[in-house]
């Protein structure tokens, strides 16, 4: 592949520990399949770290930044320094995500991946720089391929130190202006949608930006034209924040560890990494449905099911930092709650299974 980047092999899901586990839920003092999705969830999560009880510390939050030379072609209301202002603002746990990740519990580390701009070196921003943003993808590569990789190498790494320190849940967030644009790129050229359904406003087009977003992307698609290799296609038409993202996405799952993944742009990081390793996908927690348009239909693509539907399109991770806690909720009640003879109370349902009556997951 290159000396910068080699992908880890992705472990298959522990299944067999599936059985045990709804055994588990099953001798809780309560009405089987009650809790619903959270059953589920518990359940795959127990398959992806491959124990019967895991136990899932705090996340770390990876927010990999950087810039996009298509902001030139006029896709963005936003000015491009705002990608490097809420850096410094995240940094200090400012911001929606700042705030999110304290008041929930998640541990956040800003990463400089390609911000047009230099960083005081007392801030808390991990700085794996690969170039000051991309390229103008409408008249050429975003990237050159050696770049591309670097970029993914660093989140690979990354993601390698948080799984050595022990951490078992990785969530990404992402900053960059004009990323929407590369996101609606790359989905529409994996998937072959058409650019209309994958392409919304991002921060606050009007219509007629709207049109000329799609139009540049078009002009994109037609300018690199189909590529097997999903880098090549990365490459031409991603940003370095979505390559950081999509080797750390690919290392999260050979570590087994469980992964939140958040919006639009994260949604499609995760695109580019199923197509190197489909795998991946086993170890995926789906956290919110954005409202950016053409996510859902890459949630559909992916097969993915929201646990969350708020109407947000804020990105920075802020979807995964909700969606955990509604895993930390399940694996609570999966780990502690009382069973039914801890509760000293009826068991119900080893009764309705004695008169054949078996409620099965949907």
């Amino acid at each position: 592949m290159s000396k910068w980047y080699v992908n880890s092999p992705i472990p298959a899901l522990t299944a067999q520990l599936s059985p045990q586990a709804w055994a588990e839920w099953d001798a809780k003092a309560k009405p089987q399949l009650s809790l619903g999705r959270l059953e589920k969830l518990a359940v795959d999560i127990v398959c992806m770290r491959g124990c019967l009880h895991p136990e899932l510390g705090r996340p770390m939050l990876l927010l990999a930044a950087a810039d996009h030379g298509v902001v030139c072609e006029g896709v963005t209301g936003s000015p491009q320094e705002i990608t490097w202002q809420q850096c410094v603002n995240f940094s200090h746990l400012g911001g929606a995500i700042g705030l999110m990740c304290r008041q929930n519990g998640l541990d956040l580390q800003v990463v400089d991946a390609g911000v047009a701009h230099d960083f005081d070196s007392h801030l808390d921003i991990v700085n794996r720089k690969v170039a000051y943003g991309t390229h103008d993808m409408a008249v050429g590569p975003a990237m050159d391929r050696d770049q591309c990789l670097l970029a993914m190498e660093s989140g690979r790494a990354l993601v390698a130190s948080y799984a050595h320190q022990g951490r078992a849940v990785m969530a990404f967030g992402e900053m960059g202006v004009g990323n929407t644009t590369a996101a609606s790129a790359l989905m529409a050229a994996f998937t072959g949608f058409p650019v209309q359904a994958c392409t919304g406003s991002g921060s606050g087009m009007d219509s007629e930006g709207l049109i000329h977003k799609i139009e540049i992307i078009g002009q994109a698609l037609a300018l690199h034209g189909i590529q097997e290799d999903p880098i090549e296609v990365l490459r031409r038409l991603g940003g370095l924040e979505i390559a950081c993202i999509a080797g750390g996405l690919l290392e999260a799952a050979a570590n087994r560890m469980v992964i939140l993944m958040d919006g639009f742009i994260t949604t499609a990081a995760l695109l580019v990494a199923s197509k190197i390793d489909q795998k991946v996908l086993d170890y995926v927690v789906f956290c919110h449905e954005s409202n950016e348009s053409g996510h859902r239909l890459l949630l559909e693509y992916l097969g993915g099911k929201p646990l969350l539907q708020l109407g947000m399109c804020l990105g920075e991770g802020s979807g995964a930092a909700l969606g955990w806690l509604v895993v930390r909720q399940a694996m609570a009640l999966y780990n502690g709650m009382t069973s039914f003879s801890d509760g000293e109370v009826t068991d119900s349902v080893a009764l309705l299974k004695t008169k054949g009556v078996v409620r099965h997951v949907e």
